[in-house]
């Protein structure tokens, strides 16, 4: 069984943000935070603990809790 997502697993900040369980984060490129990089961590992987994160539904709220920290630029909301 899967383990829920929630908003409080994330850290953000201007200089990205983190999925705090799993360690996979979206670092942007400066001054474009629409784009840049994504580092897995252990998403994908059962975690110690015995958490089992689905990456599609951590990706899913990683992209939304960015597209509110970030300014929308020209409509396009961040795909991390």
């Amino acid at each position: 069984m899967s383990t829920r997502v929630t908003p409080d697993q994330f850290e953000i900040s201007d200089q990205g943000i983190t999925h705090k369980p799993t360690g996979c984060t979206f670092t942007p490129h400066p001054g474009q935070p629409l784009s840049g990089n994504m580092r897995l961590g252990q998403l994908g992987n059962k975690l110690p603990s015995g958490e089992d994160y689905r990456p599609h539904e951590v990706k899913a709220m990683m992209n939304e809790l960015w597209a509110e920290h970030c300014p929308r630029k020209n409509g396009v909301t961040p795909s991390p």
